[in-house]
């Protein structure tokens, strides 16, 4: 029951969480911006209208948008409930590879319209998966170590800076799952810069709008799994959301787009960060 309530929850608030965050961007760029309620408004229009299937294509095209709103739902069964307990049991190998089967939909589909932005979209978008695999998997292992081994009353310290380089590597794996600033830009339809744009470049209306939603879903889900890494429960966990809320614009708003050959620095950082961790909740339990 609460696994169903949390996946509710998220389905109904991850549309604004993509809006307060729009929204914020554009507040810090001295734009009025949208209204944090637009990502619903777009979602109902999306839905509405009729969607076109570029001729030639297979199953894989139209069976994409589906399985990326049922990873993304999954995604979210799997993130620990905000009121559970501060330690983070969590199955890094099961989110990797449900991360993983949802891209590749994306990308076969990408591939399957064959159009040549599409697949320079999908050839960008496999190289930084490849790299984002080893800082994600590496960070959710320090959340199972924090779980898995006793902690001595006096780590306390340690264990909160273990706890924020989790939480910092989880966040720039989500700056590129999500396609944020300095990965990718949301707000770009420039051909030759966009990738996760250029993924569903060739969809539209209801199929469009269903994978609107799985991104809002996916990107909520990451919010509260690096909330959950970070010191507290409960009433601190949604402190932490609104904090990483806000945290995510201004690191767009301060940053600018990597070029490709640099991303690889960005990932690599996630991965020093991450076994930074880990080292560190290790030590401090003393299982060396």
């Amino acid at each position: 029951m609460k696994v169903t309530l949390q996946i509710l929850c998220l389905v109904v608030l991850a549309p604004l969480v993509q809006g307060a965050m729009r929204a914020l961007r554009a507040r810090l760029c001295g734009r009025p911006g949208p209204s944090p309620l637009q990502p619903y408004r777009d979602l109902r229009k999306l839905w509405s209208k009729e969607a076109l299937t570029p001729a030639g294509t297979s199953a894989a095209f139209l069976a994409a948008p589906g399985i990326a709103l049922g990873v993304a739902l999954t995604f979210a069964a799997l993130v620990p409930p905000i009121d559970g307990s501060a330690a983070v049991p969590v199955n890094a190998v099961a989110i990797a590879l449900l991360l993983a089967l949802g891209r590749c939909a994306l990308v076969l589909a990408a591939l399957d319209a064959r159009s040549s932005f599409g697949a320079m979209a999908a050839s960008r978008e496999m190289t930084f998966a490849g790299l984002t695999e080893a800082p994600l998997l590496l960070a959710l292992l320090s959340g199972a170590v924090a779980a898995a081994l006793p902690q001595p009353e006096s780590s306390g310290g340690a264990e909160s800076i273990a706890a924020v380089l989790a939480a910092a590597a989880l966040l720039l794996v989500m700056l590129s799952e999500t396609a944020r600033v300095p990965v990718d830009n949301q707000e770009t339809h420039y051909e030759l810069t966009m990738i996760h744009e250029g993924l569903v470049l060739e969809y539209s209306g209801w199929q469009l709008a269903l994978l609107h939603l799985a991104a809002y879903i996916r990107q909520a889900a990451f919010v509260i799994l690096a909330a959950r890494m970070l010191p507290g429960s409960g009433g601190v966990t949604l402190l932490w959301i609104g904090v990483l809320i806000a945290a995510i614009p201004t690191i767009e708003r301060t940053s600018a787009k990597l070029r490709l050959f640099l991303v690889p620095q960005l990932f690599a950082s996630a991965t020093i960060l991450a076994l930074a961790s880990i080292g560190l909740r290790i030590a401090g339990r003393g299982a060396w």
